[in-house]
């Protein structure tokens, strides 16, 4: 099952038609949606979301390709429901290594919280810095140092996350793909539970394919 099955051209729509589609998504009907627990209510902000980054991004921006306006909301749910060991620290580093292909659809996700601690973004090309971080995007400029990448971070508690192919089979926690206009990801769960994370099932039965 794929993450959130509608197409790009879709978004714009209203939004009580993606709220039935949510509730069929989780298995609910009616009211009940408004009574699931965390779960419901973070889906529905994804998808208002991904509604305000479409329609209301000014067109100053419209060289970033549209794909990465729509994975900038899925960032946030990876970050949501992956679980870090006891952390002392009130912020959660996000890194992105190599170049930015986000740009300033990043402002979505500047400042937003989960489990009461800030998400902070920061962009480095050094590998140096990188066990700093608590989440990792790994853009496709630096794909050809995986190895090195990855053993630089060792078995530290950190989500690594790109969009490249075959980056899960290789060793990084979640990665992200175009599939029939529709943004999918895959979860590789036996390097998140190297690294310490426990990746929610709630999230996981949304990934195209999971390896264990």
């Amino acid at each position: 099952m794929t993450f959130l099955p509608i197409k790009f051209h879709q978004l714009a729509h209203p939004i009580a038609p993606i709220m039935v589609m949510l509730s069929r998504m989780l298995g609910v009907q009616g009211d009940r949606l408004r009574k699931r627990q965390p779960l419901a209510r973070h889906f529905a902000v994804l998808w208002l979301c991904c509604i305000s980054l479409f329609v209301h991004l000014p067109a100053a921006h419209a060289e970033q390709p549209a794909e990465y306006r729509l994975k900038v909301a899925f960032l946030y749910n990876f970050i949501a429901y992956t679980e870090w060991p006891e952390q002392h620290s009130v912020n959660l580093n996000f890194c992105i290594y190599g170049d930015d292909p986000f740009g300033e659809h990043l402002q979505h996700l500047r400042g937003k919280k989960t489990n009461e601690q800030e998400i902070l973004i920061r962009h480095t090309n050094n590998i140096e810095d990188l066990p700093g971080c608590q989440i990792i995007f790994i853009s496709r400029s630096v794909m050809h140092n995986l190895n090195a990448i990855l053993n630089q971070l060792g078995e530290k508690p950190i989500l690594t996350i790109s969009d490249s192919p075959n980056a899960s089979q290789q060793g990084v926690v979640i990665n992200m793909s175009i599939k029939k206009g529709k943004v999918t990801f895959e979860a590789n769960i036996a390097s998140a539970k190297r690294n310490g994370l426990k990746l929610s099932s709630q999230l996981l039965r949304f990934a195209s394919e999971v390896y264990q």
